[in-house]
């Protein structure tokens, strides 16, 4: 607590020297009520401090806004941003999902809320959700490489910025506006809606937002586990007289093999309230936000002591609607985060620097995975079941692992004034988290992490050309206290599944803790040639360095929601990824293009290695340590025919691979496989549609242990009717979700072996403004 106690003090003292100037407005933003313009030559991405779009960076960013945000939504962040080039997702049933960059997740991926990491527990394990429902984000910026110079060692991978209007920075045309949908699906019997309101007048403005989704378990088009499915399909062919093919690539199933994926229900909830003072020169703001989500795991589970694999074989699966045998056990999380924040920013604040901006954040976040036993019905769960630990219909095998994050957060970027034609920004980042864990099926012992740093980032533009260089210097203390198991803690939330108290986290002189001190420094070198008003060219290098997190470092017992006895090696050194990105884009009134080219040399590569031994009858997966590289590209075609007799059109295209290895030439786990997409969109008057075929490629290149995945096809469709109701825009819409009903699973999933995606959805709902 002695960490905590110094890391308030600095940042109350960075928040006091802020005080004496008078806060003022910045520009406004989008986030009031009105669509934020899509053109990426005008949208400034907030990610980095200096103004700067899409087309003027040196390294891939994609922004989602407006309607394309609104017809990608998904559950959770990661399925929103599938179809982003060179972003995939995590997979872990509906309930979790974090995006994958470039083959890169976990700890190298840093998701962001308005520049402040989330502070939730999704990093170390893809079973925890992201803290954060993608309903309410206004924006969504992604950083396609190493952005360690800006946000540290957790984003050599990449980085995603997540905005919304929590602590508004100008205040509104009007004194009350909101926003809302409501929508629902066909798979799950999915019910959502969201609410906001923004609204103020003189020097006030307020924000308030609220969300809410009960969706069941998802239909699937064929059998859960891939092995049956298999089996059907085989059976299936061998009966009208096809030939037996073990290479079949596009699992595709007739009707009555499928059924609905056990356990993969999702209830969330959440609301935020905001303030700021605005005055002529800057503002000042807070906000206060709570997300609560359930979610089913949909994979049975099995105890260290169990063979998973030996214990599913000594039962018969008698049919395709149910998969699990009776005694199967499962699991589900249900989780809570709290976020305070508080934002400043201020005009000319002293001599040497046109603008500072202070970010304070604290995140309390805490989960428990809470183990069911099927009752003599197995796992069936009504069309308005009730998803309370309650009403589940199993019975708790045991008392629930708990994990709580504290995270203290504090960010200062200073614009600079231009010194021999270079301008740009420095600043000073400060985190400290609190990793706290409890109960009989935990892999991690209780850790902290606190991080401090400095940044610097600078610019000129020398003719047709832009140059940047920045570079960081970063100290990271990891500990843990492997005697700390004992946590007693108390919440009124969760008193249902907990009792115990639990007091704060202390060490006492005898405790053995064990800690590890890093420091990295990070640098970047880029250039933009503008060659003509259409087309642009970019070349981006970079030296990054991370710090191995607590888990790689600590981690020693049974990870349940991978299968897996999970070992980590105390003496990790840090990585250094050499980095290079080669862009070529187009943007006009009638084409846009773009490619990039991009590889990564990683020294010290840490990775979680299966070395084929079994740890208490689960499969043993060590974190190991060794050179590797990732390379791969990334290209986009979108081909704009507008003005025609039948409407505006826009065809396009996109293809992004990427490969991942050892310096001896071994496949590295859980990469993401090669993917094609294209798709035509339609608008003309009110009236906007759009056709989207993907198609995911067979894994061949698998790690050692990890086994192949066969390829997929999604078809996609939208339609939509926008409107004016009392005033104001209003949209109703319709959306259609693997309309081909194929079976697919995600290779870079633990649990793609048991848990498809789902079937054939259909979406609608309607959204508008008041």
């Amino acid at each position: 607590m002695k960490r905590n106690v110094l890391f308030t003090t600095i940042s109350l003292a960075l928040g006091a020297s802020m005080f004496p100037f008078h806060v003022a407005a910045q520009s406004a933003q989008a986030g009031n009520g009105e669509r934020e313009d899509q053109e990426p030559d005008r949208i400034v991405v907030q990610a980095f401090p200096i103004e700067r779009t899409a087309l003027e960076s040196a390294e891939p960013v994609d922004v989602l806004v407006g309607e394309e945000l609104d017809d990608r939504r998904g559950l959770t962040l990661g399925e929103t941003l599938d179809s982003q080039p060179g972003v995939h997702s995590t997979y872990y049933g509906p309930g979790a999902g974090r995006p994958i960059i470039r083959g890169l997740s976990g700890p190298r991926v840093q998701v962001l809320e308005d520049g402040l990491p989330s502070g939730d527990a999704s990093a170390p394990s893809d079973d925890h959700a992201v803290g954060v429902d993608p309903m309410l984000i206004d924006r969504i910026e992604i950083l396609r490489g190493p952005a360690t110079l800006l946000y540290g060692s957790a984003a050599t991978g990449g980085a995603v910025n997540l905005i919304d209007n929590r602590i508004p920075t100008s205040v509104p045309e009007r004194a009350l506006m909101g926003l809302y949908e409501a929508r629902g699906d066909t798979v799950a019997d999915e019910r959502s809606g969201v609410l906001r309101l923004d609204g103020g007048g003189g020097n006030f403005a307020w924000h308030f937002d609220g969300s809410y989704r009960d969706a069941g378990d998802y239909a699937i088009p064929g059998a859960a586990r891939r092995e049956l499915a298999e089996e059907h399909h085989h059976d299936h062919e061998h009966e009208e007289g096809h030939d037996h093919d073990n290479d079949h690539d596009d699992s595709e199933h007739d009707d009555h093999a499928g059924g609905t994926l056990e356990n993969s229900f999702v209830e969330s909830q959440s609301a935020t309230v905001g303030a700021s003072w605005i005055g002529n020169r800057g503002y000042i703001g807070a906000s206060f936000r709570t997300f609560e989500t359930e979610y089913g795991i949909p994979a049975p589970h099995s105890h260290a002591g169990h063979d998973h694999d030996e214990y599913e074989e000594q039962h018969e699966h008698d049919d395709h609607d149910h998969d699990h045998s009776e005694e199967d056990s499962f699991a589900f999380i249900d989780m809570e985060q709290k976020s305070w924040d508080v934002k400043a920013g201020l005009e000319d604040p002293v001599p040497g620097f046109t603008r500072a901006t202070l970010k304070l954040g604290y995140r309390d976040y805490q989960h428990f995975e809470i183990e069911m036993e099927g009752d003599e019905h197995g796992h069936e769960h009504e069309e308005d079941h009730d998803h309370s630990d309650d009403d589940h219909g199993h019975e708790h095998m045991h008392d629930p692992t708990l994990f709580d994050v504290e995270t203290f957060l504090s960010r200062l970027e200073l614009r600079t004034v231009p010194v021999a034609e270079w301008s740009g920004a420095i600043g000073l980042q400060i985190e400290s988290q609190d990793f706290k864990t409890d109960g009989e099926e935990i892999f991690i012992a209780p850790n902290q992490t606190d991080t401090m740093a400095i940044f610097a980032l600078q610019e000129r533009s020398i003719g047709d050309f832009t140059l940047s260089v920045g570079a960081r210097l970063e100290s990271t203390d990891v500990s843990v206290d492997p005697s700390d198991h004992d946590h007693e803690h108390h919440d009124d939330h969760h008193d249902e599944h907990h009792d115990d108290h639990h007091d704060d986290h202390h060490h006492d002189e005898h405790s053995d803790v064990d800690e590890r001190s890093f420091t990295t420094w990070s640098a970047s070198f880029g250039a933009v040639w503008e060659i003509n008003d259409l087309w642009r060219t970019s070349l981006n290098i970079s030296r990054a360095q991370r710090a191995p997190s607590a888990t790689e470092l600590f981690a020693d017992g049974p990870h349940l929601a991978t299968f897996s006895f999970e070992k980590g090696t105390p003496d990790l050194r840090k990585e250094t990824t050499t980095a290079w990105d080669l862009g070529l884009r187009r943007h006009s009134d009638h084409l846009d293009l773009e490619l990039n080219l991009f590889q990564k040399d990683v020294n010290n590569l840490v990775y979680l290695e299966d070395t084929g031994e079994m740890r208490d009858d689960l499969t043993l997966r060590e974190f190991k340590q060794d050179n590797g590289q990732f390379y791969g590209l990334e290209a986009l075609a979108k081909w704009k025919l507008h003005g025609t007799n039948f409407g505006d059109f826009d065809l396009r295209t996109g293809y992004d691979l990427v490969c991942g290895e050892l310096d001896d030439g071994s496949n590295l786990p859980r990469i993401s496989p090669e993917r094609l997409t294209i798709g035509v969109d339609w608008g003309t008057g009110p009236w906007r549609a759009g056709v989207e075929w993907q198609r995911v490629f067979r894994q061949d290149r698998p790690a050692e242990f990890e086994g192949e995945t066969p390829g997929y096809n999604l078809t996609h469709a939208t339609l939509a009717y926008q409107f004016t109701f009392g005033g104001n825009w209003a949209e109703l819409f319709f959306q259609g979700r693997n309309l081909g009903d194929n079976e697919a699973r995600v290779h870079t999933s633990a649990l793609r072996e048991y848990a498809p995606l789902p079937g054939r959805n259909f979406r609608f709902g309607l959204r508008g403004s008041f």
